[in-house]
C-alpha cells in the first residue's frame, strides 16, 4: 500500500518536471530556431541586393538592358549566384570550387519556388528567386509564390546555412542531454522525498495497528477476568451469593478497569479533536503547590523523599484542571519506578520567557533508543506487560496531548540512576 502511494507521488513529480522540462526546452529550441531562420534569411535577402562589380563578359551588351547595380556579390565562400533564362543556366557567381553539374543540380532543386532551402554537397542552402527586370518593363517575376522563366533573367542567390543548422542540431542533442541528466537527478531527489513524505503515514499507521493490538489486549486482561469469575460462579451455583464475593469482587474489579480503560482512549480521542482548548490566565505556581501538598503524603507511605521548588507568581496560559491532571501525571508516573528510599523533586521556575516544570526521579534510567516512545500509546519502558507498576501506559501520551494543545512542549531525558521530564510554556 504504501509503495503503491510512494510511487504514485513519484510518478506525479516525474510527469510535472517532464512536461516544464519539455515545455521549456521545446521553447528555447524554436526560438533559437526562428531567430535562426530570421537572420539567414535577412542575410540572404541584404546578399542576394548587392553584388561584385559586373565585369564579366557575359554582361557585354547587356548593361544598358538590365538594371544591374553597381557591386554584385561580396568574395564570400557561403554564397553563389545563378542567373537564369528560359530554364538555362547562362551565368554563375561563385568563388566556390565546385563543379558545373553542381550548379546544374542546384537549379534542378529550385524547380518553380521562389525561396525555399535544399541539400547540396553534404551542406544545407536557403535560396531566394529574384527577377532581373529590363529596363523598358518590370513585369513581376513571382506569382502566387511561383515564377515563370519565359523571355526574362532571373537572378538566383544561395546561402550556406550549415552552420546554422549544425548549431541547431547541437542544441537539440545538448538540451535533450541536459534534460534527460535533470531528469535523473530530479528523480533520485523525488525518490528520497517521496519516501520521507511516506514514512510518517507509514509510522502512523503502524502506531494505529500497534495501538488497537495494545487495546485489545489490555481490554482482553478484564474480560478474562470476568469470565474466570463468572465460570467459577456457576460452578458453584448451589452456594450462597455471600460465600461466592470474592467472584464478584474481581468481576468488579475487571469491570472498574475496563471501564478506566475505555474512559482514557475517549479521552484521548477527545483530546485530539481540533476544537480549541479553554485555554485561560492561570497560576501555575500555585496549581503545582496544590498538587505537591496532595502528593506528599501519597509518597511519604511509599518511602520516597519528596521536594518541591516552587517560584512564586508564575502565570501561563492552559486550562487549569488539565495542567493540574498533567503534574499528577508526571509525579504518579514518578512513583511507579522509584525504588524506596528513592527520591523525586518537583520544580517550577522561570527561565527568560518561558516557565519550566521538571520531575526529577531516581532509579533506573530509561535506555536512549526507548526515550523516543515513552509518549506512545500503552508503552512502558521494560517493554512488558506486568501490571507491577499499575496503569495502562497512557497517561504520559495524555500528558503530551494536554501540554501540546496548551502551546507547550514535553520532553524527557535520562542518565545514569535518574529521570526527568520537563514541560515548558509561555509566560504571560
Amino acid at each position: 500500500m504504501f509503495k503503491k502511494l510512494r510511487n504514485s507521488m513519484l510518478r506525479f513529480n516525474m510527469i510535472t518536471l517532464t512536461s516544464v522540462i519539455l515545455i521549456a526546452f521545446t521553447a528555447v529550441f524554436l526560438i533559437s530556431y526562428l531567430n535562426m531562420e530570421r537572420d539567414n534569411q535577412k542575410k540572404l535577402q541584404s546578399i542576394s541586393s548587392l553584388g561584385r562589380t559586373a565585369n564579366h563578359p557575359f554582361w557585354e551588351g547587356r548593361k544598358e538592358m538590365f538594371l544591374i547595380p553597381d557591386r554584385f556579390a561580396a568574395e564570400q565562400a557561403d554564397t553563389f549566384f545563378l542567373f537564369v533564362r528560359n530554364g538555362k543556366i547562362e551565368y554563375v557567381d561563385s568563388y566556390l570550387d565546385f563543379n558545373d553539374s553542381v550548379y546544374r543540380e542546384a537549379w534542378g532543386k529550385v524547380g518553380n519556388s521562389s525561396s525555399g532551402k535544399i541539400s547540396l554537397e553534404g551542406q544545407q542552402w536557403v535560396f531566394t528567386v529574384k527577377p532581373l527586370s529590363a529596363t523598358s518593363q518590370r513585369d513581376p517575376l513571382t506569382t502566387n509564390g511561383q515564377f515563370t522563366t519565359s523571355g526574362q533573367y532571373i537572378h538566383v542567390t544561395f546561402l550556406d546555412v550549415t552552420s546554422s543548422s549544425e548549431l541547431l542540431r547541437v542544441l537539440f542533442f545538448s538540451l535533450l542531454i541536459i534534460g534527460l541528466i535533470v531528469s535523473m537527478f530530479f528523480f533520485l531527489i523525488s525518490y528520497k522525498f517521496a519516501a520521507r513524505a511516506v514514512q510518517p503515514i507509514e509510522e502512523g499507521y503502524e502506531k494505529q495497528k500497534q495501538f488497537v493490538a495494545d487495546a485489545s489486549h489490555e481490554l482482553r486482561t478484564p474480560l478474562a477476568i470476568i469470565s474466570a469469575n463468572v465460570d467459577a460462579i456457576e460452578a458453584s451455583g448451589e452456594e450462597s451469593v455471600d460465600s461466592q464475593k470474592q467472584w464478584f469482587a474481581y468481576i468488579h474489579n475487571g469491570i472498574e478497569r475496563s471501564e478506566k480503560l475505555v474512559d482514557t482512549l475517549l479521552y484521548l480521542a477527545r483530546a485530539e479533536d481540533p476544537l480549541p482548548e479553554n485555554n485561560l490566565p492561570m497560576n501555575l505556581s500555585h496549581i503545582s503547590e496544590t498538587v505537591s501538598a496532595s502528593m506528599e503524603a501519597v509518597l511519604y507511605d511509599s518511602k520516597i523523599s519528596f521536594r518541591a521548588t516552587i517560584d512564586e507568581n508564575i502565570h501561563i496560559s492552559g486550562d487549569e484542571e488539565k495542567i493540574k491532571q498533567v503534574l499528577y501525571i508526571l509525579l504518579d508516573n514518578a512513583k511507579k519506578y522509584t525504588p524506596a528510599g528513592g527520591q523525586i523533586e518537583l520544580s517550577v521556575r522561570r527561565e527568560h520567557d518561558m516557565a519550566v516544570v521538571r520531575a526529577t526521579n531516581t532509579g533506573s534510567e530509561i535506555d536512549a533508543d526507548e526515550l523516543p516512545r515513552i509518549f506512545d500509546r500503552f508503552y512502558r519502558p521494560d517493554g512488558s506487560r506486568s501490571q507491577d507498576t499499575g496503569g495502562l501506559g497512557l497517561g504520559l501520551s495524555i500528558a503530551k496531548t494536554i501540554v501540546e494543545n496548551s502551546g507547550g512542549e514535553i520532553s524527557a531525558e535520562s542518565a545514569v540512576g535518574q529521570t526527568t521530564f520537563t514541560l515548558k510554556f509561555k509566560l504571560l
